[in-house]
């Protein structure tokens, strides 16, 4: 942190200077104070020194292949912000292959699903904590031109430094929660002066852009893009995995299935429960259960069967060798497999919306062309949530009493179920194409760079149509 120089001391710098210098104490001490809890949590999840290096700026003389830095960092913080990033990465290289990329993140889990971009055009790396000297050698070491952050992941010392060095940075598929919002209004005075710092904002919806507004982000850099959900739902891997077990489940086309996916504690019984009520009219009704952490599985296997149903896991397919098609349930005990179980359902539950809050992405559900139900509690996905209420493409309950009768009628009616998943289906492909509009926007701030250029303002108003503020 620098002391500003005398010869252009004024109140506005001292303040400045002296607040930074109170929220870096105040950041350290509350580290400290909390290094035993974060010690134990990442513990549980490998090696607790994992990347502590990295997150404190320190790096070896030269790792990177490009000696002079790199064109674009590129920061999520954890798996959903990194698969926003590898979107966007993949129409950036479309644009222009040779830009050189620094990809951080702060989980282990998004380090991991980071790695996966090439080497040789990506460096992946654990995001500094927010000290000055951390922040400091670490813009440093990756000499960047452009810094592109994901959604809302505000720190002081980290703006401040980019502002220094003159290093525009940009905020995409940006969101306000309603805790984050809180957050933001109660310490206006303080960041408002580090969200002016802020080069560009790219919200996800017009609605957002007031909101925005009032926590203190300068509206004149505010701009409604869309989401990039859509585009993360399409989006597809090397890696990706395919379902070459499912011959082994033996249902056919007269079954009708049911996907509960993502579930959480509580919504696997009233499933049950509601499986058991309607197979008596339907005995081809069939169920998949798959669970938001997949190490419930056999804790749902037990439920099964003390209600006296016949399940499977996921994974005994493979080992088992059982007649194809004698069980009712099948309880998904892996991970990444979802996406494509949705191909497979005629009728999908979205979960942690009945008895749990905040809910889980249904735009996978929605790509897969299905019927979708969803619980009242989705809070994590409002903006989402609304656009397909508005175009009657999801159906959505406000207790398992709604729940019961609704699943009961879509399985009913054929045509309804159906006129639900083209809908939603339609929606998904009306939406896509943020992630191509993001690259564009970047790669003309970098080419704006090129031409030694500082006014990032005047390439606002040259190339990007902005959204009116109410």
């Amino acid at each position: 942190m620098r002391i500003p120089e005398r010869s252009k001391y004024n109140v506005d710098d001292m303040k400045s200077f002296f607040l930074r210098w109170l929220y870096s104490f105040l950041f350290g001490f509350f580290t400290i104070l909390c290094l035993p809890y974060y010690f134990i949590k990442l513990k549980r999840r490998g090696n607790p020194f994992d990347g502590i290096d990295q997150r404190l700026g320190l790096y070896p003389k030269r790792e990177l292949s490009n000696e002079q830095g790199v064109d674009l960092w590129i920061h999520g913080v954890s798996v959903g912000e990194v698969m926003i990033g590898k979107v966007i990465l993949k129409e950036l290289w479309k644009i222009d292959p040779k830009i050189k990329v620094a990809f951080s993140t702060t989980t282990a889990t998004g380090f991991r699903l980071a790695l996966s971009e090439p080497k040789e055009k990506c460096f992946v790396f654990y995001f500094p904590l927010d000290f000055p000297w951390a922040v400091r050698r670490t813009f440093s070491y990756l000499h960047p031109k452009l810094v592109v952050l994901i959604e809302t992941e505000i720190w002081p010392n980290f703006l401040a430094e980019a502002s220094e060095r003159k290093i525009p940075v940009l905020l995409c598929n940006a969101r306000l929660s309603e805790r984050t919002e809180r957050w933001y209004k109660v310490f206006s005075w303080f960041m408002k002066p580090y969200l002016n710092k802020l080069s560009l904002i790219l919200v996800t919806d017009d609605s957002e852009i007031e909101r925005f507004v009032k926590v203190g982000f300068p509206p004149e850099r505010i701009f409604r893009l869309g989401s990039m959900k859509f585009d993360v739902a399409n989006y597809r891997s090397q890696t990706e995995v395919s379902l070459g077990w499912w011959k082994k489940v033996g249902w056919d086309a007269k079954n009708l299935v049911v996907l509960g996916g993502s579930t959480h504690r509580g919504e696997e019984d009233i499933l049950l429960r509601e499986f058991i009520k309607l197979r008596k009219h339907w005995p081809n009704l069939r169920l998949i259960l798959a669970p938001r952490h997949a190490e419930r599985a056999k804790e749902i296997k037990n439920l099964c069967d003390q209600f006296g149903l016949n399940s499977r896991l996921r994974s005994s397919l493979e080992k088992e060798m059982t007649p194809e098609g004698n069980f009712d349930i099948l309880i998904v005990d892996s991970t990444g497999e979802l996406r494509s179980l949705y191909e497979k359902a005629d009728l999908v539950f979205v979960g942690k919306s009945l008895t749990a809050k905040g809910g889980q992405n249904f735009i996978e559900a929605a790509k897969a062309g299905k019927a979708i139900i969803v619980g009242p509690n989705m809070q994590n996905f409002k903006l989402l949530l609304n656009l397909f209420v508005d175009q009657r493409a999801i159906v959505v309950v406000q207790n398992k009493e709604e729940f019961s009768y609704h699943l009961k009628s879509l399985i009913a009616e054929e045509k309804t179920r159906k006129l639900l998943g083209e809908r939603a289906k339609s929606l998904f492909l009306q939406n896509l194409g943020v992630g191509e509009e993001t690259a564009k926007i970047l790669h003309g701030y970098l080419s704006f760079q090129k031409q030694n250029r500082q006014d990032f303002g005047e390439y606002r108003e040259l190339n990007i149509q902005k959204s009116h503020v109410n």
